[in-house]
C-alpha cells in the first residue's frame, strides 16, 4: 500500500490567465501528495482517435511515470493523455486477414494495474457541473480531482471525476470496481469501462483539486457491496421470470437433441448479420460491435451450453472481426481498435453468463431464414422470413416484410412440423 497523508484542500481554479499551478497549491500539500504510477503520452496533445494516421504511434508512446495529483493535473492541462501503466510488449493477435498481426503496447493484456478510477460525466447539462457533482457526498468526500474535458463548453458542461485509491488494483479488480461505480453513477459514460482505456487531456481545463483518497474499505462498503446486492437481485428476478414463463407456456425439462446448438446458431448469426449490415455514422458500428461482443461473451460463458454449442462458438472473435470488416469499421478505424472493442465486450460479457432460455415443448422453435405467416385474430398481418428473434416474456420474431415489428410465436404459422422436439440436429 502506498503511504498516504490525508490533506483536505479545496480549490476552484479557472482558465489560463490564472497563476501557475505551483503558485495555487500550497507547497506542503504538494509534498505530502502520494505518488502513483500512471502512463502519460507527452508526444501528442489533444485527442488522437481511431482512424487517425497517428493512432498507432500514439498507442506506442505512453511512458510509465510516478506522479502525484498536481503533476498529473499539470499534464492534463497541457493536453496530454494518460492511461493505466502497462508493459511495452507487442502481442501476437492473428486475424483471418492478417496472421502476422501484432498489437501496440496499449492493450489490456499489458496493463500492470491502476490506482486511479475515472468517470466521465458527459451529459452536457447541469448533472455535469462541478457544483452538482460535488453535491453528491461520495464524490465530495472521496474524489481526488474533478476537471472539465476538452469538449466541455459553458452551456454544455462535461467533467471527469478521478478517485485515487490507496493501493493498486489488478486489471480485473479495476474493471469490477469501475462497473460498480458506473452502477452508482449511471449518468456517466458507460463506454469507459476497461483497464486499458485512454483519458485525453484538456488544455487549460477548469478543475477542482482535493487530494482526497478512496480507501478500499469504503470502496467495498459503499460501492462494491451495493453493486453485488443489485446483481443478486437481478439474478433472482430473472429466475422468477423464467419460472413464470415455464409455468405459463410449458417447456421441456431438458432441451431436445440439438436444440441448444440451434439456439446458439440463431442468436449468433442474427447478431453477426445485423453487425455486418450496420451503416457508418453516429458511432453505430462501434456500439453494435461492442454489444454483439458483450452478448456473445455472455453466451460463451453460459454453463448450460452443450459441447457442440461450445464448438460452434470457438471462432467468435474471428466472426465478429469479419463482420466489422464487412461493414467498413476495420478499414476506417483499424484492426487494433476493432480487436480492442471485441476483447472488451467479450470480457464484460463473460462476467455475466446468459440465463438459460426456456425450451418450449408445445411450439416449434423458428430460426433466422424460416418462412412464416403472422396471423392475429384470424387476420393475416404479414408474411416473410424470420430475420431476428428475441426472448422477452415469450419468444418474439421479426419478419423481413415487416422490419422492427415483433410477432409472438403464438401468432406465427410456419411450414415447420409441430413436433415436441424442435431444433433436432441436421
Amino acid at each position: 500500500m502506498i503511504p498516504f497523508s490525508f490533506t483536505h484542500i479545496l480549490e476552484r481554479l479557472l482558465m489560463p490567465d490564472q497563476p501557475s499551478l505551483e503558485q495555487r497549491t500550497p507547497p506542503e500539500a504538494q509534498a505530502e501528495s502520494p505518488l502513483f504510477q500512471v502512463a502519460v503520452n507527452t508526444h501528442y496533445r489533444d485527442k488522437i482517435v481511431p482512424g487517425n494516421k497517428q493512432f498507432w504511434r500514439f498507442n506506442m508512446t505512453f511512458q510509465n511515470v510516478n506522479l502525484n495529483l498536481a503533476q498529473l493535473l499539470a499534464n492534463i492541462r497541457q493536453g496530454f493523455a494518460w492511461t493505466a501503466p502497462h508493459h511495452h510488449i507487442r502481442r501476437h493477435r492473428p486475424t483471418p486477414r492478417n496472421p502476422d498481426y501484432y498489437t501496440t503496447y496499449r492493450v489490456k493484456a499489458n496493463v500492470i494495474g491502476s490506482q486511479l478510477l475515472a468517470l466521465d460525466s458527459d451529459t452536457g447539462d447541469e448533472r455535469s457541473h462541478f457544483d452538482t457533482l460535488l453535491a453528491d457526498t461520495f464524490i465530495a468526500q472521496y474524489a481526488a480531482l474533478l476537471h472539465s474535458t476538452a469538449s466541455a463548453t459553458p452551456s454544455q458542461p462535461r467533467s471527469r471525476i478521478l478517485f485515487l485509491l490507496e493501493t493498486v488494483l489488478s486489471p480485473t479488480e479495476y474493471e469490477v470496481a469501475l462497473k460498480a461505480l458506473l452502477h452508482r453513477f449511471p449518468f456517466c459514460d458507460r463506454s469507459v469501462n476497461h483497464a486499458a482505456v485512454v483519458f485525453y487531456g484538456a488544455k487549460q481545463c477548469d478543475y477542482y483539486l482535493t487530494h482526497n483518497s478512496l480507501p478500499l474499505a469504503v470502496l467495498e462498503e459503499q460501492i462494491l457491496a451495493p453493486f453485488t446486492r443489485f446483481q443478486e437481485q437481478q439474478q433472482a428476478q430473472q429466475a422468477a421470470e423464467r419460472a413464470t414463463r415455464l409455468a405459463t407456456y410449458g417447456s421441456q425439462t431438458e432441451p431436445a437433441s440439438g436444440q441448444v446448438t440451434r439456439y446458439v446458431q440463431s442468436l449468433s448469426q442474427n447478431l453477426l448479420s445485423r453487425l455486418a449490415g450496420t451503416p457508418p455514422g453516429q458511432g453505430l458500428r462501434h456500439r453494435r460491435l461492442y454489444s454483439a461482443s458483450l452478448t456473445l461473451g455472455g453466451l460463451k460463458a453460459a454453463p448450460w451450453l452443450t459441447e457442440a454449442a461450445q464448438q460452434y462458438l470457438r471462432h467468435t472473435i474471428d466472426d465478429l472481426f469479419e463482420a466489422a470488416v464487412t461493414n467498413g469499421y476495420v478499414a476506417q478505424y483499424g484492426e487494433e481498435d476493432a480487436l480492442r472493442t471485441i476483447d472488451d465486450g467479450l470480457a464484460q460479457g463473460e462476467r455475466r453468463p446468459l440465463t438459460e432460455p426456456v425450451w418450449y415443448a408445445q411450439k416449434p422453435f423458428l430460426q433466422v431464414g424460416d418462412a412464416a405467416t403472422a396471423v392475429v385474430g384470424g387476420e393475416k398481418k404479414a408474411e416473410g422470413r424470420v430475420t431476428r428473434l428475441r426472448e422477452t416474456a415469450h419468444w418474439e420474431y421479426e419478419l423481413d416484410s415487416q422490419p422492427n415489428v415483433w410477432f409472438a410465436r403464438s401468432h406465427l404459422v410456419s411450414e415447420k412440423p409441430e413436433t415436441p422436439n424442435p431444433n433436432t440436429s441436421s
